[in-house]
C-alpha cells in the first residue's frame, strides 16, 4: 500500500522558519540582515564597544570603591553603540533587500505563505527595527545590569537599573528612527538604498552642526534624547 506524500517532509530549514508565517518570515528577516558584511561588522563593533566599556565600569569600580559613578560611562556607551553597531546594521537594511530576497528565493518562498508585497516590505521594515534596536539595547543592558551588581548600594544599584530602563528606551527610538529610515531608502532607492540613507542621515547633520543646531538632525536629536532620558534616570549626562 502506497501512503500519501508527507508535505512537511519535502521542507527545507527556510520553509520550517516560515511557520507561522509572520513569526517565521521576521525571524528570516531578521537572520539574513545578521548575516549581511554590514550586520557582521556591526555584532563584532557591539561586542568590542561592550568589552571596552565593560572594563572602564570595572576599573572606576576598583579605583573609586563604593563612591564610582557609572552612569556617564553608560550614557558614552549607548552612544558608541548607536554609532558603531546600529549603524552598519542599519546599513545593512537599506541595501536592496527587495533584489536579494527575490534573488535568494525569498519572495517566492513567502508568497507561498501568504506574504507579499505590501506586507513582505513590513516585514522588512519592522525586521530592521528590530535589529537596531537589539543591537543597541541588549549590549547597554548587559553593561548596565555590571553596574548595579557593583554598585556599592542599593540605592546606586536601583538608580542604574533606572538608567538600564533609560538606554532600552532610547535603544527602542534609535530602533524605529534608523531602522524606519534603512527600510524606507531601501525601498525607495533600491540598489543605492545606502547612499540615500547616509546622505539623509549626514548631510543633514553636518549642515545643523555648521548652524550651531546639531540637534535639529537625527544624530543629534537622538543624542539629545539619550542626555534627556539618561538624565531623567538619575545618571550623569
Amino acid at each position: 500500500m502506497i501512503s500519501a506524500p508527507d508535505p512537511a517532509a519535502d521542507e527545507g530549514p527556510l520553509d520550517r522558519r516560515f511557520r507561522p508565517p509572520l513569526h517565521g518570515a521576521l525571524a528570516l528577516g531578521r537572520a539574513r540582515l545578521r548575516a549581511t558584511s554590514a550586520g557582521r561588522l556591526g555584532i563584532v563593533a557591539a561586542v568590542a564597544v561592550s568589552v571596552l566599556y565593560g572594563g572602564i565600569i570595572v576599573t572606576l569600580r576598583v579605583e573609586d570603591g563604593p563612591n564610582a559613578s557609572f552612569g556617564g560611562t553608560l550614557r558614552t556607551a549607548a552612544g558608541a553603540l548607536a554609532w558603531a553597531a546600529a549603524g552598519p546594521m542599519a546599513l545593512a537594511a537599506a541595501r536592496d533587500r527587495a533584489a536579494a530576497d527575490r534573488r535568494d528565493g525569498i519572495e517566492a518562498l513567502a508568497a507561498a505563505r501568504g506574504l507579499h508585497g505590501a506586507s513582505l516590505d513590513g516585514v522588512r521594515a519592522l525586521a530592521a527595527m528590530l535589529e537596531v534596536t537589539s543591537i543597541i539595547a541588549l549590549p547597554a543592558a548587559v553593561l548596565a545590569l555590571t553596574s548595579a551588581l557593583l554598585a556599592g548600594a542599593l540605592g546606586p544599584g536601583l538608580r542604574l537599573l533606572a538608567i538600564s530602563l533609560a538606554l532600552t528606551t532610547f535603544a527602542s527610538v534609535c530602533g524605529v528612527t534608523l531602522g524606519g529610515l534603512a527600510a524606507a531608502s531601501s525601498r525607495a532607492a533600491g540598489p543605492r538604498g545606502r547612499t540615500l540613507f547616509a546622505a539623509l542621515i549626514l548631510v543633514p547633520w553636518a549642515l545643523a552642526d555648521l548652524a550651531g543646531h546639531a540637534a535639529w538632525s537625527i544624530p543629534g536629536a537622538l543624542d539629545a534624547f539619550l542626555t534627556f532620558a539618561v538624565a531623567l534616570a538619575g545618571g550623569s549626562s
